[in-house]
């Protein structure tokens, strides 16, 4: 932490002490400060501070006191409390000008390390298969255990191009695993795709929620909405793996979809300057028309303002799965030495008194997520795809046959010939997928063989793995939509880029889309 040289820690603690005697013998006013526990143990610091500057035998290195000091009341707040020094905070400034050098995830403390919230889809570490729920317990030969989350963030980051390899623990697998990501810059493009589905109804992907997303959103609105001769049956806004942003860019977003004067979200907070309401401005620029938002475990603070403050004034429903759970808004105070305190100042509530936190929530753990009107579950949460993506092979697949896999979609799309050819591949690749029930069954049979059971017990057992080991096999066949989709999306990004893969691959065709089409259509008639 970038904080006073050691020369000059001293004197300025012994300068507070001195302040703080002065305004004890004013009078009145030290009856205030003696009755104010917080001002009280400010003083009692700084006294313990002086005793150990005037007393103690050895040098004291001050640095390292005040440091430890600030770590320790910093792990007994919430953990997306916490002081940034010069460099995070011109880090995080640089962020919200728009664009940052990292492996493009949002992250929030964890017991053993970082909790990955959210993936950027277009980042490097998608690309090497990292998920929401995953977390990050160690950054090349460090481990993040016991590291704050300025510490650990600030070992993710790096210079462009560089590699980091991360030990990654996925708690749905309860598995450990080792990935390399190599570092980019990380542009922020709020929307990758604005453009309508086949049944002409309106789809908008949102990545974040960061200075101009409203904007931006607004423009995009406005130019399809104003397309001759097409009569949108409803808008579907995509959030998954949206981490949020701005407080302020979630409601004026949402303040797009009401008519004016309806409440969108407020705030309690210690301070009654922390206590706002926030209303909309109107008008619908949609005039009504039926709204779908998807939304997943990714979503997360201004996404849940925006989704939830919509649903819960029964403007759009929600699709998909439960989101993050995190109702607590982030304030900023400046130090004179240009570093800052990053800490909860309030929380967020929706109408009808939504909160997702409870009152002491911020001292244990997040909150509770909003849940979707219609729960979907996504076929890339699935065990066996999440294996797939993680092992790389459908891009190295899709780039070693990008031209054949375009020129077929050019015409029709991709056959069931292309799941056997991607099955041969994965298997001469040594891709071998083991779910845990094959695991466990597997471990039967040889604890049967081991312990010399029965030979029926012990045909059973071998007939319950090998049975395991076909239906994870047979994996490819059930799948074989999604590996499709996927490779023709990979081929064409890698081709013509993000807008060209939804355009062709991804909104035509992945089932939740299609799913909240068929709900609007409903709606709208």
């Amino acid at each position: 932490m970038n904080l006073l040289p050691l020369a000059q820690r001293s004197p300025l603690i012994v300068s507070v002490f001195l302040l703080c005697l002065i305004v004890l013998v004013a009078g009145s006013a030290g009856v205030y400060v003696l009755s104010d526990p917080g001002l009280s143990d400010a003083i009692d610091l700084s006294r313990v501070a002086t005793v150990i500057d005037q007393v103690y035998e050895h040098n004291v290195n001050w640095n390292l006191l005040v440091d430890a000091g600030m770590q320790e009341m910093f792990s007994h707040l919430d953990p997306y409390s916490g002081y940034m020094d010069q460099r995070h905070w011109s880090r995080m400034y640089e962020e919200l000008s728009g664009s940052y050098t990292g492996i493009g995830v949002t992250v929030t403390s964890h017991d053993e390390g970082l909790l990955i919230m959210s993936v950027r889809e277009d980042g490097p570490a998608a690309a090497a298969g990292i998920l929401s729920g995953d977390v990050v317990v160690g950054v090349d030969s460090i481990t993040l255990h016991g590291l704050d989350l300025v510490q650990a963030t600030d070992i993710l980051r790096g210079t462009e191009n560089t590699e980091v390899t991360l030990t990654v623990f996925r708690p749905v697998d309860e598995d450990t695993i080792s990935v390399r990501v190599t570092r980019q810059k990380i542009d922020f493009v709020h929307i990758p795709f604005a453009g309508f589905t086949p049944d002409t109804a309106i789809y908008i992907r949102l990545l974040d929620f960061d200075a101009g997303a409203s904007r931006d959103l607004k423009t995009a609105l406005d130019s399809l909405l104003s397309k001759p001769g097409v009569k949108p049956v409803g808008v579907i806004l995509d959030l998954r793996d949206n981490p949020g942003g701005l407080f302020s860019e979630a409601y004026q977003t949402a303040s797009l979809f009401l008519e004016k004067g309806r409440f969108i979200v407020g705030t309690d907070g210690r301070s009654r300057w922390e206590e706002e309401r926030h209303f909309s401005s109107g008008p619908d620029i949609t005039k009504g028309l039926p709204l779908a938002i998807i939304v997943d475990r990714g979503s997360a603070s201004s996404s849940e303002i925006f989704a939830g403050s919509l649903s819960q004034l029964g403007r759009a429903i929600l699709i998909g799965d439960t989101t993050f759970g995190k109702g607590l808004v982030q304030g900023f105070s400046r130090l004179h030495d240009g570093s800052a305190l990053r800490l909860t100042v309030s929380r967020y509530y929706l109408a009808d008194s939504l909160y997702l936190n409870e009152f002491d929530s911020t001292l244990t753990e997040i909150g509770h997520g909003l849940v979707p009107d219609y729960l979907f579950r996504f076929p890339d949460q699935e065990p066996f795809v999440r294996a797939l993506e993680r092992s790389l092979l459908l891009s190295q697949f899709a780039a070693r046959h990008q031209d054949e896999i375009i020129a077929q979609t050019d015409q029709f799309d991709l056959d069931d010939s292309w799941v056997g050819r991607f099955l041969e591949y994965a298997g001469g690749e040594g891709f071998h997928y083991r779910s845990s029930t094959t695991e466990q069954a597997e471990t039967l049979a040889d604890l049967a063989a081991l312990e010399e059971a029965s030979p029926v017990i012990r045909k059973l057992a071998e007939d319950m793995a090998s049975n395991s080991r076909q239906i994870d096999q047979n994996q490819f066949v059930g799948h074989g939509d999604y590996i499709k989709r996927r490779l023709k999306q990979i081929a064409l990004e890698r081709r013509f880029g993000s807008y060209f893969a939804y355009l062709r691959a991804i909104v035509p065709s992945r089932p939740d889309i299609l799913f909240a089409v068929e709900l609007l259509k409903t709606t709208h008639e």
